[in-house]
């Protein structure tokens, strides 16, 4: 099914193919069982199944993809470990042989919630972004999503992101460098000190 989403729409996924290699046969490599997933893949997945996915990484902040806005849209829960691309997750009390049951986590509740209304919120006010969209509220929002630490970086990337909470998050943990989400232990750059001219 992903698979053939990627195909149905190459123009918006050619481009992060590597350029060695032919789109078609790229296609045909992902559709082989046991493949590897990569980013593309899950951007693809969380499309076509109309569902956002949460991925659980060890020791560091969970990592998400966010396409659907409203109110109870679908998550999909996935685990990032041992270097493998991915593996699918279920609450230690659902021992059900079937699907998993729904996993809700409460902040990823309150982080949905307040970025709808920071969005709502900076709508109204984007040519005048300031301080009202970088509240106390949202910041600290942001650091527990993304991990960082450092107050000064979060409040310019959420004026950034004109007080949107959920693409402050996202830039965040993009910007520190996810490409090893198998690592135990993660130094945080977001813990640096700004003064040193360290930015993040």
């Amino acid at each position: 099914m992903v698979v053939q989403y990627i195909l149905k729409n190459r123009e918006m996924f050619k481009p992060f193919i590597e350029d060695d290699v032919p789109f078609e046969e790229y296609c045909k490599t992902m559709d082989n069982d046991g493949t590897w997933a990569g980013h593309m893949e899950l951007q693809a997945a969380s499309l076509v199944t109309r569902s956002n996915i949460c991925i659980h990484r060890n020791m560091s902040p969970r990592w998400y993809i966010r396409n659907f806005d409203q109110p109870g849209a679908h998550m999909i829960h996935l685990s990032y470990h041992d270097e493998e691309h991915y593996n699918s997750v279920r609450l230690k009390e659902d021992t059900g042989d079937g699907p998993a049951r729904p996993i809700t986590i409460k902040a990823d509740s309150n982080l949905s919630a307040s970025s709808r209304q920071a969005k709502a919120g900076s709508n109204k006010s984007k040519s005048g972004a300031g301080k009202d969209i970088t509240d106390a509220g949202s910041i600290e929002l942001v650091m527990a999503g993304s991990g960082c630490e450092n107050i000064e970086k979060v409040e310019q990337t959420l004026l950034q992101m004109y007080g949107d909470v959920d693409a402050a998050i996202e830039y965040l943990i993009a910007e520190k460098g996810i490409e090893d989400f198998s690592e135990e232990t993660v130094q945080s750059p977001c813990n640096a000190d700004a003064s040193h001219g360290n930015g993040w």
